[in-house]
This record gives structure tokens, C-alpha cells and sequence, in this order.
């Protein structure tokens, strides 16, 4: 509570005027501990009620973003570096076996392996030709693929959840390089540039963060269907 008092004023109806000095309360008057100000007190600045002030807040509030942000992103990082890693991921095999005297249908992946040159039709049966040789080898009478799937690397994490310390991260990634057999033989075949998602748990081991389970429908169920294909398998 703040009481004002002005040198000079006449309260001769108010008990404690006529004996106080002047500048200083009425004699008998309680203050509750504030201040008595004068006219010439009565000028100071107000403190502030907040300590800080609005740049102060946005200065402590941009600090803590870019701590956060510094932060997910070496967090992040470690997983990407985790997944591209992985060598089933980064370079996926293509594994394919059949038979090299199946019936010949041009319409199905044995057409479209002769149109990309992977091997020719004869009489006798399929025989690869020299494009072919660097994917395939003959097995008695059975192709049998060595060939990789072509190249991939994540893009970027989409959503990571933390169950019982391992780390489960669904990711968008693309093909960087496509193999010919890979491009030819499954259907849909993946394309460059393009994103598709992925999924993939990962687990700590001696420090460092290692892919135990991986998911990435576009590549898996293509290749799942062709192999029922050549294997006779009707779906």
C-alpha cells in the first residue's frame, strides 16, 4: 500500500495530521511496510512485475529449439547410418532359381528376361547370354540367380518409438542404382528417385545400433510373387 502525502495540506478532521513532519506519515497511521512517498518519491520508475523480457524469452526459447533440433538430428543420424548400413537393405539380393526348360510364355518374366537380354529362347530350352552370365549360373538345368537387387538409402525417418530399448522406425528410402534382371524380372519393378517405405527395428549391440528386422513391401512382395512364378506356385 502506497500513501501519498503533500507537504502542506490541511486534514484537520483526520487524527495525526497536525503531529506529523513533513514528508513523513500521519503519527498513528500503519503502513503495513510500504513505503511512504512524498512528491518527490512518488516519480521513481515501477519495478517490473516479470524479470524478463520479451527478447530475453525468445532468445532462452530459440536456444532450447536448436538444442532439440541439434539433438533428434545426431539421434537420426545414427539410425540412418544404422539402416543404409545394413547390407540386406543397402544392396538386396535377388534370389531366383527355375527352370530353364519351363514352358516358354512370352507375356510372363521369361518374355521379359529375353527382351532385356538376360538370355535367349531355343528348342532345347533357355540359354543365357553373356549379359545374362553376369547374374546368372546354370545349375544342371536350372538358372540360378546371383545378382543383386540394385542399390537403396533412406531418405528420411518418418516416425521412431522407443519399446523396451529398441528403437522401431518407419523411413522413406529410393533406389539409387537398379540392376537389369531386377528392373526386368519383377513386377512392379522399383524405380529411381522415387520414395517407398520401410520399417525396420533395431537393437543396441556393444554400443552400436544394428538392424534385427527389416520391412519394405515394394521390393519383398514383387520378388515373392515371382518366385511363386517360377516355381510353379499359382497364387
Amino acid at each position: 500500500m502506497i500513501i501519498l502525502y503533500t507537504e502542506g495540506r490541511n486534514e484537520p478532521d483526520r487524527p495525526g495530521w497536525a503531529d506529523s513532519s513533513p514528508g513523513e506519515p500521519p503519527v498513528g497511521w500503519e503502513t503495513d511496510g510500504a513505503e511512504f512517498m512524498n512528491d518527490e518519491t512518488h516519480s521513481a520508475a515501477p519495478r517490473r512485475a516479470f524479470p524478463f523480457t520479451s527478447k530475453e524469452i525468445a532468445a532462452v526459447l530459440i536456444i532450447v529449439f536448436v538444442l532439440v533440433q541439434g539433438y533428434l538430428a545426431v539421434r537420426d543420424r545414427g539410425l540412418r547410418v544404422a539402416i543404409d548400413s545394413h547390407a540386406a537393405f543397402a544392396q538386396p539380393a535377388l534370389p531366383l532359381e527355375f527352370s530353364r526348360t519351363m514352358n516358354y510364355d512370352p507375356l510372363s518374366f521369361l518374355g521379359r528376361g529375353r527382351q532385356a537380354g538376360l538370355w535367349d529362347w531355343t528348342p532345347e530350352g533357355l540359354v543365357l547370354t553373356e549379359t545374362g552370365r553376369g547374374f546368372f549360373e546354370t545349375s544342371g538345368d536350372r538358372f540360378v540367380s546371383r545378382a543383386s537387387a540394385g542399390q537403396r538409402k533412406v531418405t528420411r525417418l518418418s516416425s521412431i518409438d522407443d519399446r523396451d530399448g529398441r528403437r522401431e522406425i518407419s523411413f522413406f528410402y529410393e533406389w539409387t542404382e537398379i540392376t537389369p534382371p531386377a528392373a526386368a524380372l519383377l513386377f512392379p519393378a522399383p524405380r529411381t528417385g522415387a520414395e517407398y517405405l520401410g520399417r525396420a527395428i533395431l537393437e543396441q549391440q556393444e554400443g552400436n545400433w544394428t538392424v534385427s528386422s527389416l520391412e519394405a513391401q515394394d521390393f519383398e512382395e514383387p520378388l515373392a510373387r515371382l518366385q511363386d512364378i517360377a516355381a510353379g506356385v499359382q497364387r
